[in-house]
């Protein structure tokens, strides 16, 4: 089974969020570092898509939400691994949050030659969270804040010292990960086929909205996916591709133009009436009141 990655919808990504405080930004953003908070006249974007690398570091209070679909709760101080096409769902947080965020481009991955095994990719899409100790965020805080101030004065002669440095960061962060991934049980089979299920679900619910299809691809029984699915996440395998085409809709409605004909066809709906009335019944108002701040 694999994934294609060229199957994606017009979803807001992460590095060029409004929401964002405060930002540094290298090469066009193909590097980037940010602080997001909850402040008055901020906030953290509610549903995005990553195109780029990232690992969100909390280093105050709390969030929770949705994590390639999965509900998760974030306490400080933890990193939070994100890896590109993952995709976040903001859900709450307690009012002292605080985060930084370091984001690097698949092009900026390729120069510090970054890149995991596929299992641990696969960990990190279910299990993102690893809790980190004071004095090793310090250490890290120390090391975004020599990045930036590189970035911001960089030079020809400074490029390859940024380089450097956040090679280093990711080797150190490379530690904890693995630490993290030997003192925790390894993933259960609902854990890794629960993931499985999601990944598809998020790639391809546009083009199949039925669990047949994605037992298929699992070479399983529909039976024991929608099981699996449900001991693990507690809803319905047909909940988990009406929510992930809902969030899509939502993100659609919101931060595309396209009409709403437009939406429902790119969705896989039969017609616009029977796209208005699935997001009615989900959302309580129709997709045009949504677009016009029904909700």
């Amino acid at each position: 089974m694999k994934i294609d990655n060229k199957k994606k919808d017009d979803l807001p990504v992460l590095y060029d969020s409004e929401k964002i405080i405060k930002c540094t930004s290298w090469h066009d953003r193909e590097l980037l570092i940010a602080e997001i908070g909850m402040y008055e006249d901020s906030n953290i974007p509610e549903y995005f898509r990553t195109s780029h690398y990232a690992i969100l570091f909390v280093t105050q209070g709390a969030l929770s939400g949705k994590f390639n679909h999965l509900d998760v709760e974030i306490k400080a101080p933890a990193g939070v691994y994100i890896f590109n096409d993952h995709v976040l769902h903001y859900n709450s947080s307690t009012p002292d949050l605080k985060v930084r965020l370091l984001s690097f481009s698949p092009v900026i991955a390729e120069q510090l030659s970054f890149s995991l095994p596929y299992d641990k990719v696969h960990y990190a899409y279910v299990r993102p969270a690893t809790q980190l100790d004071a004095s090793s965020m310090q250490t890290i805080m120390r090391y975004l804040d020599l990045i930036e101030e590189l970035m911001q004065k960089e030079t020809q002669k400074r490029q390859t010292t940024i380089l450097h440095l956040v090679r280093s960061l990711l080797s150190y962060l490379y530690e904890f990960f693995t630490d993290s991934l030997a003192s925790q049980k390894p993933l259960s089979r609902a854990e890794e086929l629960t993931g499985l299920f999601l990944s598809l679900a998020d790639h391809y619910c546009s083009e199949h909205h039925d669990i047949k299809w994605y037992a298929g691809e699992l070479h399983l029984t529909p039976t024991y996916v929608a099981n699996v699915v449900k001991q693990a996440t507690g809803r319905t395998a047909g909940d988990c591709i009406s929510e992930i085409l809902i969030r899509k809709a939502k993100s659609l409605l919101r931060t595309s133009t396209l009409s709403v004909q437009e939406i429902s066809d790119r969705l896989g709906f039969q017609n616009q009436s029977h796209f208005g009335t699935f997001f009615r019944r989900a959302v309580g108002v129709s997709p045009k009141a949504f677009r016009t701040g029904g909700e």
